[in-house]
């Protein structure tokens, strides 16, 4: 009856009818399937576009054991004719790569869009800087105009989207299945959700972690906001032993700004007994921007970690 409930649920949101120019176009795969979701979320009270990626095993086999990863900015992770810049991730080829070499269980994609007018202060963590005023300082017109939603997203990941994904599909449950990863904020977002619901995801890739917070005001001796998400990791990462943390980051554009609080985040969790290379994992890309060609060309890192046999 939950599973009828669900699907009845995202099928009359689907049937809604949306602003066509608003929507953003399905995107194309070269393996597998995606499959377009319109789903309402009683936490952020938005509907929130999501593509799920079935790869070819699944659809031929769907009675299968497949892992699932949710991936923030879920319109740029496959198909280059549909995103603002014509790049993306290329996921559906990246893991379908891998798999076919036996390296990695074979996951089941689940990307939430994001939206440029609220991107910001949905992919905010937001228990870090409760009752400072380390936000109000940042140059982000969207914190200033928009009201943050970063707990309400990380709850609606957590339980509204998962819920629907493992009703709807056949996936493996539980945090030892279920991991989260993105980029930029989404990195910041994949850290923080894994802290906050330990119980649903075991491991979190994050990629070019926007650890300063801004760009503008962001100097050598601007450190509010990195130090509020280092305090933060110390008080809340699950240190029960069964969790996995991936970082990475390039060396140019944006990234060059990461690499003094991306080391002492990835130090302080090494002594917080997260170990490699089982539990921690990081690497550093030389020459790298801040773009998905970037985060393509490595995202095979990620995945291993997360997936390997």
């Amino acid at each position: 009856m939950k599973k009828l409930l669900s699907t009845i649920a995202i099928a009359c949101v689907s049937a809604f009818s949306f602003n066509t120019a608003a929507t953003p176009p399905v995107q194309t795969p070269c393996e597998g399937r995606i499959d377009r979701h319109y789903i309402y979320s009683p936490q952020m009270k938005d509907t929130v576009t999501v593509d799920v990626w079935l790869p070819r095993l699944y659809l031929d086999n769907p009675a299968g054991d497949f892992p699932v990863i949710y991936m923030h900015d879920g319109q740029n992770l496959f198909d280059v004719s549909t995103t603002w810049n014509r790049q993306s991730w290329e996921m559906d080829s990246v893991v379908s790569a891998l798999a076919e070499k036996d390296l990695i269980r074979t996951p089941v994609i689940v990307g939430v869009h994001s939206v440029a007018r609220t991107r910001v202060a949905d992919l905010m963590p937001e228990r870090p800087f409760k009752g400072t005023e380390i936000l109000e300082t940042l140059d982000r017109e969207q914190l200033k105009n928009t009201p943050l939603r970063g707990d309400a997203y990380a709850s609606f990941v957590a339980t509204t989207l998962r819920d629907s994904i493992e009703n709807q599909y056949h996936v493996l449950t539980g945090p030892e299945n279920c991991h989260v990863m993105g980029s930029s904020m989404g990195g910041l977002m994949s850290l923080y959700i894994m802290c906050e619901y330990p119980d649903v995801f075991g491991k979190a890739a994050c990629l070019s972690t926007h650890w300063v917070g801004s760009v503008e005001k962001y100097t050598d001796g601007y450190e509010a906001f990195p130090q509020a998400m280092y305090d933060y990791v110390k008080k809340y990462i699950p240190t029960d032993g069964k969790h996995a943390i991936y970082f990475d980051r390039g060396t140019a554009t944006l990234d060059a700004s990461y690499g003094k609080w991306d080391d002492k985040i990835i130090n302080l969790v090494e002594s917080m007994g997260y170990t490699r290379p089982d539990r921690l994992d990081s690497m550093v890309a030389p020459g790298a921007a801040h773009e998905e060609n970037a985060w393509k060309e490595r995202v095979d890192h990620p995945l291993l970690f997360l997936l390997r046999k």
